[in-house]
């Protein structure tokens, strides 16, 4: 009658921060998203399916893009990675300041003709009441988000979060006491911070000795990127843009939002592909 996801990413918002360079709020809040999209990937059912979520808000980060795939792998960045940090109070971020008001859309590609699409004005902004506005509304799916990123002047401490989801038969009395337990119930940097791992934090809050555990799945800071792919983006512009590139006898240089690789491609491999495309 219970669902229930934990995670512990800590390592993974470190990388993000060593490749981004990642001011606290921005670590904060790239790193809560990424830890929420890691959960829901573990519904996703085939290998190449993935969830995009994208936060678009009024606030000095801007935006943020994240990518999960059903590996548990994830990438993302903020729009400006160097926003300026405050604070509710001393030790507290505050993400959704620097966050902003805005909107969070999900999309889930599972191989089919078009992905799914979900929109939602953003609820404050501190992400987990942003992603459980969503499940509710756009899945009418009833759950709990719980999402932590804990930082001092060396970088991220801890990072982690859980979802907890209602079945659809859940009677009322089950409803009550999860909303009970979850009331009183520690923020995720705490525990985290007091040597609690993902199955110690679901023992805690449901407190069950027959709890069982269906899956652990390790996670990762994962960017699919490569040169072979930014070359089938580049032929996807067609002939005229392609031909704008080329008239640059030094060539271009791309490179990837995610993971901050840089791609060279000449003169001559530009005309090379403006080739490709007029024969076809």
């Amino acid at each position: 009658m219970i669902r229930a996801f934990a995670c512990r990413t800590t390592n993974l918002c470190r990388e993000a921060v060593r490749i981004h360079g990642l001011s606290p709020i921005t670590a904060a809040a790239l790193g809560r998203l990424m830890s929420g999209v890691l959960m829901m990937t573990q519904d996703l059912k085939n290998d190449n399916d993935t969830i995009t979520a994208i936060v678009r808000g009024d606030g000095p980060i801007g935006g943020i893009t994240v990518v999960g795939n059903a590996q548990a792998g994830v990438r993302g960045y903020c729009h400006n990675p160097t926003a300026p940090t405050s604070y509710h109070k001393p030790g507290k971020l505050n993400v959704g300041e620097a966050v902003g008001q805005g909107t969070l859309t999900i999309i889930k590609d599972m191989g089919l003709t078009e992905p799914y699409t979900g929109q939602v004005e953003l609820i404050s902004g501190e992400i987990a009441e942003d992603l459980t506005y969503y499940l509710a509304v756009s899945e009418q799916t009833p759950s709990a988000v719980s999402l932590g990123v804990s930082m001092d002047r060396d970088g991220v401490m801890h990072a982690g979060g859980m979802i907890i989801q209602l079945m659809p038969d859940a009677p009322d009395e089950l409803i009550e006491w999860l909303e009970q337990r979850l009331g009183g119930f520690p923020e995720i940097s705490y525990l985290m911070e007091e040597g609690f791992n993902p199955h110690q934090i679901l023992d805690l809050l449901f407190g069950d000795p027959d709890i069982q555990y269906h899956q652990t799945t390790s996670c990762q800071y994962s960017c699919p990127c490569s040169r072979e792919r930014m070359e089938r983006n580049l032929m996807t512009l067609g002939l005229e843009d392609l031909s704008h590139l080329a008239a640059d006898p030094a060539g271009i240089s791309l490179e990837c939002h995610f993971c901050d690789r840089k791609y060279k491609f000449s003169n001559h491999e530009l005309r090379e592909m403006i080739a490709q495309l007029s024969q076809k």
